[in-house]
């Protein structure tokens, strides 16, 4: 189910960028990269600025995140020290002033040396100004590990 509603909804984004000018590039990949490089360098201030005032992050099992404020919060929860962020675009298209990047993530316990998360994602991106930045953002786990992540020191992880 989450396969098709992610195939309607690149379907979707791809008639629109087919109305929208017909000049064809690709987006930089220093921006396609970008959100797995900030959650490298454990940098939430950064993540949260890749994204626009007004953008949304979606995932299926979560409520949606609106707006940097919000998103900023996420990262701030989200991001901790021993996990790491890797990505593989399969799609980039550009039209006009706006970008589809698709493809798949995992994050990475890097002292387990397991995935604890993988899945599939779908940003819609604007360029303002000369600046690319995430309009719209769409993650749709595949496998995720049942325990809860705290960055308070006091705080146990638990199993769902």
């Amino acid at each position: 189910m989450r396969t098709i509603a992610t195939c309607f909804l690149s379907g979707l984004v791809i008639a629109v960028l087919g109305c929208a000018a017909r000049e064809e590039s690709t987006i930089p990949e220093k921006v396609t990269t970008a959100l797995e490089t900030c959650f490298a360098r454990h940098d939430p201030e950064s993540c949260a600025a890749l994204y626009t005032e007004d953008a949304e992050i979606t995932e299926p099992r979560a409520t949606t995140l609106r707006g940097r404020a919000a998103i900023l919060q996420y990262f701030k929860e989200q991001i901790v020290p021993d996990l790491q962020m890797f990505t593989d675009t399969q799609v980039n298209l550009v039209q006009g002033t706006l970008g589809v990047v698709e493809g798949t993530y995992r994050i990475r316990n890097m002292n387990t040396r397991t995935i604890v998360e993988d899945g599939e994602y779908l940003d819609i991106l604007t360029n303002r100004n000369g600046d690319w930045k995430v309009f719209r953002s769409f993650f749709v786990p595949r496998h995720a590990q049942g325990v809860d992540v705290s960055v308070s020191p006091s705080a146990e992880p638990t199993q769902k």
